[in-house]
């Protein structure tokens, strides 16, 4: 009698096992997935930083926005004239 709760508690023992062994494998797969992910994104973003300061050294505005502040700093401002309201 004692020898079958033995070989059932043995089992549940290498079931748990086996499970955490699972769950250790997929936490591995994800971590080496978001490894490559992330440097693939860091790789894509430092070459677009060397893009942006090639069009900044180059002498032309990185982007649209900063086109718009360019304009909006070289535009002549002229003020309406004073409307002189007569009582």
């Amino acid at each position: 009698m004692a020898q079958a709760g033995f070989a059932g508690s043995h089992a549940a023992a290498i079931k748990q096992i086996e499970i955490r062994l699972a769950k250790t494998i997929g936490v591995v797969k994800a971590y080496l997935q978001l490894k490559a992910v992330t440097a693939t994104k860091q790789m894509a973003r430092a070459q677009a930083m060397l893009l942006t300061r090639a069009k900044v050294s180059a002498g032309s505005p990185a982007s649209n926005h900063a086109n718009t502040a360019a304009n909006k700093r070289n535009t002549e401002k002229n003020s309406p004239k004073a409307v002189k309201k007569s009582q």
